[in-house]
């Protein structure tokens, strides 16, 4: 089968590999479609985020949906010939973190399209069947696998403890930001401010939720939402951004006894933060790792038209043509908002 292989910064090259054999517990999907996520950009451009470096040839790629065309025999076979968005890291299930509710941050998880383990972007992936969640027909595949970001979105506002009538900041209007925008605005965010560094994503927050927003080139965020808000600050600050800076811009413009939850991935091992702001401010920080138990709900906002996916797929690119969709994400041409790569 075909699949498509990272093997050093900014080249991926279609390759032959063996069509995978599900083990007992897997389910064999055929890989409709895998949405470009930051975190791939950051592997795509660098060959690494932080310490985790690609060493080997690797396939990236874990935002996917497919067709499961068979099941092992301690799977559930009510599965087969179904459309399942795939929640793709698989945990141990065994260790602390595990049997305590948070396997998002099991130390033993198997994640696709991170060193050492491969990812989607390939014609068919066996699966652990615990983690596949059918979804209705009225969703195509690249809304399916648009189901695993939105499910990050869905935890990032859960960790921000939104209250009806809040004040809240989005810095970054990517895919992730503008799914965050509208899960805020759905937990009863009043007044929601949004930061970008390119016009077109500001535009395009403003379509998604965002009461106003604008460009952090051209305005200073700090003192834009500190004027806005009256000196004030937001109730809460969600940092999507792929940036090194943003989450101490959260600290800043988070009104005292705030919450931050910083969500975005710069791709270094340490970010310089303003602690003594937090400190003065008696900050909440949190940090978002992925997910937690949030498919069937992002699944459901989706499937009963509450959240709009398919509005942030801008453009779609075959397998064949998959270097061709990460240079489009990476240099943000044509206003890309998200690529997806479909079979």
């Amino acid at each position: 089968m075909k699949a498509v292989k990272w093997f050093a910064p900014r080249d991926m090259r279609v390759v032959e590999i063996d069509e995978p054999e599900p083990q007992p517990h897997e389910a064999l999907i055929r890989i409709e479609s895998v949405g470009v996520c930051g975190s791939d950009l950051h592997y795509y451009e660098e060959g690494r985020i932080g310490h985790s470096r690609i060493t080997d040839p690797l396939i990236l790629g874990h935002e996917y949906a497919g067709i499961v065309e068979r099941v092992g025999a301690e799977a559930d076979p009510e599965l087969v010939g179904k459309r399942v968005a795939v929640e793709p890291g698989i945990p141990c299930g065994k260790c602390e973190w595990c049997r305590t509710g948070h396997y998002n941050v099991c130390r033993d998880m198997s994640f696709p399209g991170g060193p050492p383990h491969d990812g989607a972007l390939r014609e068919y992936i066996a699966v652990h069947a615990g983690f596949c969640y059918p979804v209705p027909d009225i969703l195509s595949a690249a809304e399916a696998a648009m189901i695993e970001p939105l499910a990050v979105a869905v935890h990032t506002v859960e960790l921000g403890q939104v209250k009806p009538g809040a004040t809240a900041a989005i810095l970054g209007l990517g895919p992730l930001g503008l799914l965050t925008a509208q899960v805020a605005k759905l937990a009863g965010v009043h007044t929601l401010y949004g930061t970008d560094l390119l016009d077109y994503r500001v535009d395009a927050g403003t379509r998604f939720g965002v009461d106003c927003a604008f460009n952090a080139v051209k305005e200073d965020t700090v003192k834009t939402i500190l004027r806005e808000t009256k000196g004030r600050g937001v109730d809460v600050v969600f940092d999507t951004a792929r940036s090194s800076e943003t989450a101490g811009l959260a600290l800043q413009v988070a009104r005292p006894a705030g919450r931050c939850v910083l969500t975005g991935i710069s791709g270094e091992e340490s970010d310089p933060m303003p602690v003594s702001v937090a400190r003065r401010k008696e900050l909440t920080v949190q940090w978002c790792r992925r997910f937690r138990f949030n498919f069937p709900t992002a699944i459901e906002l989706v499937a009963s038209g509450r959240i709009d996916v398919r509005s942030l797929i801008t453009h779609s690119f075959p397998l064949e043509r998959t270097c061709e969709a990460f240079e489009l994400v990476s240099n943000s041409s044509d206003g890309v908002l998200k690529a997806s790569i479909d079979q």
